[in-house]
């Protein structure tokens, strides 16, 4: 049954706005969703699902469209006000941020550090220089793993070696986030090793969330900041890439036997 206005969530209702507003400047441009895919770096179905507020849209669209349709920031400028930071949560961070518990699939590929979801405090508090408010957040973002309702997402993550032996915080920190892994590790959480050979990932970390329905939406990072996408494209082509690394990664058993030889070898 479809939800009434009333039992939306906020994010989804933030949504529905920002949809029908980008809808409003489309049509004043007198263009069709075709029309301003052939514009803008987005499919016409992913601007379709957008103003239905079927699928989300990250800042760089707004911005795109702004351009496009000449609605001098407006876009840019809603963009930020309903889906400013949260907290500790950086600007650039909040889409996934909000998106993420909501997600029943997620997979990960994480080449320098361990992905936030699977952090220790005190690898979290060291990788992010003493911030504590920050580190809090990834704590908070951890509970989607543990929570009984709903149903906890399935997570693959595939971590590259060298982030088995990268030092973050000292032997004792290193140590205990390696043992932290082993002990999450379960059916639902499964971690990959992928050793330290040239793959298709050796451009940096992402994560592609699968939602109810099958809407997918991904996150990279970069040197400054990352960004959300929601760009069916885009995402096809993480999905190769992540399949493409997770063919070079150890099994599962393989895997978790590994993080123990090192953690033993050379953190203890």
């Amino acid at each position: 049954m479809p939800q009434r206005p009333n039992d939306l969530r906020p994010w989804e209702s933030r949504e529905a706005l920002f949809g029908s507003e980008l809808r409003h400047y489309r049509e004043v441009a007198g263009f069709s969703c075709l029309q301003l895919s052939q514009k803008i770096p987005y499919a016409k179905s992913t601007i379709s699902a957008v103003e239905r507020a079927e699928s989300g849209c990250d800042r760089k669209m707004a911005v795109e469209a702004d351009r496009a349709l000449d609605a001098r920031d407006a876009l840019t400028r809603l963009w930020d006000g309903l889906f400013k930071g949260v907290g500790a949560v950086p600007t650039w961070f909040t889409d996934w941020f909000k998106r993420e518990p909501d997600a029943m699939h997620i997979r990960s590929y994480q080449p320098l550090a361990v992905d936030g979801v699977l952090q220790t405090p005190a690898y979290a508090t060291a990788l992010l220089d003493g911030n504590e408010g920050a580190a809090d957040t990834r704590m908070v973002r951890q509970k989607i793993l543990t929570r009984s309702e709903p149903e906890p997402p399935n997570l693959l993550c595939v971590i590259d070696e060298s982030v088995l032996y990268r030092d973050i915080g000292g032997r004792g920190v290193m140590r205990d986030q390696l043992g932290h892994l082993v002990a999450l590790s379960s059916h639902r959480v499964r971690i990959q090793i992928v050793p330290c050979v040239q793959h298709g990932g050796l451009s940096g970390p992402f994560v592609i969330g699968t939602f109810a329905g099958g809407n997918e939406v991904a996150y990279r990072d970069g040197v400054l900041r990352g960004e959300t996408t929601v760009d069916r494209e885009d995402i096809i082509r993480l999905g190769e890439i992540f399949a493409l690394i997770q063919a070079h990664a150890y099994p599962l058993g393989q895997s978790i036997e590994l993080i123990k030889r090192v953690a033993a070898e050379k953190w203890s």
